[in-house]
């Protein structure tokens, strides 16, 4: 009985440290993303102090939306990687599993477009159009940046990189 109770106190440490390491993982990667914003839209002394707290706020409800999405999936045994590695992981999934896979994305898609839209008309009320177009401009870049070193990462691990056969290119 003591090594029981032993064993479920461990597990639920264990659970509730990665749950703490997931959620310090997502405050860590929004403070990047501010970061990396706040270097590339310049904004004067009145934006700044509207701004980042409600894009703080966009962030954190967009984190959590893909929260959702991925315990979501965790429920029907679904575990995806990186953006463009899942091929062998969605061959393996069932029509069932895969159909679920599609209905998932097909919500977390509608539920960001609302915060995007939502939160696009709050920037409206504190951004000059040109400081508006260039956040847009900018988390299109942090986001192809994000995706290249996302798969960059996992060719690394993977090993599937180019050969070097040690002939030169013409």
């Amino acid at each position: 009985m003591k090594k029981l109770w032993i064993t479920l106190t461990v597990l639920a440490l264990c659970a509730t440290t990665a749950l703490y390491a997931q959620e310090s993982n997502a405050k860590a990667m929004i403070q990047k993303r501010i970061e990396y914003m706040k270097a590339h839209v310049q904004l004067s002394g009145k934006e700044t102090q509207s701004f980042w707290k409600v894009y703080e706020e966009y962030l954190n409800a967009e984190a959590k939306a893909m929260e959702t999405y991925h315990k979501n999936l965790q429920k029907q045994e679904i575990v995806l990687g990186a953006p463009g590695t899942n091929k062998e992981i969605i061959e393996k999934l069932s029509d069932k599993q895969l159909t679920y896979l599609q209905d998932q994305k097909f919500e977390l898609r509608k539920t960001l477009l609302n915060l995007e839209t939502t939160y696009y008309k709050k920037y409206k009320t504190i951004l000059t159009p040109r400081h508006l177009q260039d956040l847009y401009n900018a988390e299109y870049q942090y986001k192809r940046q994000l995706t290249a070193r996302k798969k960059d990462a996992v060719k690394k691990e993977d090993n599937t990189g180019p050969v070097n056969t040690g002939k030169k290119k013409r």
